[in-house]
């Protein structure tokens, strides 16, 4: 310990030094004091370390192709670099290779290749700029997923090398990343069940494929009013207006994601055969004359449920109006 303090605080005396050295030389040449703040935070950028990761998606899809960047942060003067992607190609295949970008400059792939299996080297030069600097992209990286679903790819870099423009090796971290290969998020349901006006409703949507993981939301549409969607997709509540809902409903797992459109037929009150919204004695004479053969039949007519509309409806509308039911 008492070693590594000696050796950072000769490091910041060396510094100190060289920084008081072009103060005195600035002041020798008569720099304004703008130009000499400029020369001495200049030298202390170059002290910043440049990083190099590698930015992957968590989750794809087995049998699409995703891309990755090389991303590159705090460079300055730079010039030209090489370095290997190492993969599994049980879970993944590379396709190609493009250019990157730092800043408004475009970095050119020279050249690449996979040296092995698992094993791509790629070299990146900028001809003819005088040093690049800033944060960016080295590459972009396409891979197509191959492994079988709940399988695991690691993207790592090694052998990394950067170079200033005078052909000096620049000092950076190297970092890789990983994704999942899942199948693709289906949403099970094809139907959903009816409901009637007043009649506690309950469904549960579905979903396969992705992590297991599952939020639901409406994404476009409305449900009937009186009913509600949980995040586990659980469809619940008494809705209280007739009609017919259209709704579009999305399912993620936090990077996959599908979407259906499913509609809710929403029926009148059970023994409000005549469709007005409320249960009363005019109900009691629709089903008469849907028994009798005057009417045609309606879904809410059944107020027993039991198929069919016959007297033992004209008694559970009387129920219905008398509250015991």
């Amino acid at each position: 310990m008492a070693q590594l303090m000696e050796s950072t605080l000769c490091g910041r005396k060396d510094e100190m030094k060289i920084t008081a050295r072009i103060l005195m030389v600035a002041t020798l040449l008569g720099l304004s004091s703008s130009i000499m703040s400029v020369l001495t935070t200049g030298y202390r950028a170059e002290a910043a370390t440049t990083s190099v990761t590698l930015d992957a998606p968590t989750e794809v899809v087995t049998g699409n192709s995703f891309q990755v960047d090389v991303d590159i942060s705090s460079v300055t003067a730079f010039d030209a670099g090489q370095f290997d992607v190492l993969f599994d190609e049980a879970v993944l295949q590379i396709e190609s290779v493009s250019a990157g970008q730092i800043g408004t400059t475009n970095v050119p792939i020279a050249i690449w290749n996979k040296t092995s299996t698992g094993v791509c080297r790629i070299l990146v030069n900028v001809p003819g700029v005088p040093g690049v600097a800033g944060s960016g992209r080295l590459a972009t990286l396409a891979f197509r997923a191959v492994g079988a679903a709940g399988s695991s790819g690691t993207i790592a870099v090694s052998n990394g090398f950067l170079n200033d423009v005078q052909g000096s090796e620049m000092q950076a971290t190297w970092a890789g990343d990983s994704v999942r290969v899942w199948n693709n998020i289906a949403i099970v349901n094809d139907t959903l069940p009816g409901a009637s006006v007043g009649t506690l409703y309950s469904a549960n949507l579905s979903a396969t494929g992705g992590n297991g993981s599952y939020a639901w939301s409406v994404l476009s549409g409305s449900l009937p009013s009186g009913m509600s969607l949980s995040s586990n997709g659980s469809l619940s509540g008494t809705a209280t207006t007739v009609g017919n809902f259209s709704v579009t409903f999305k399912v993620t797992d936090g990077q996959l994601s599908a979407t259906k459109a499913l509609s809710i037929v929403v029926s009148p009150r059970l023994g409000d055969a005549n469709g007005d919204g409320v249960v009363n004695t005019a109900d009691i004479t629709k089903v008469e004359r849907i028994i009798v053969g005057l009417e045609v039949t309606t879904s809410s007519a059944d107020a027993n449920q039991d198929g069919k509309v016959n007297a033992a409806d004209i008694t559970k509308v009387e129920r219905i109006i008398a509250g015991l039911s």
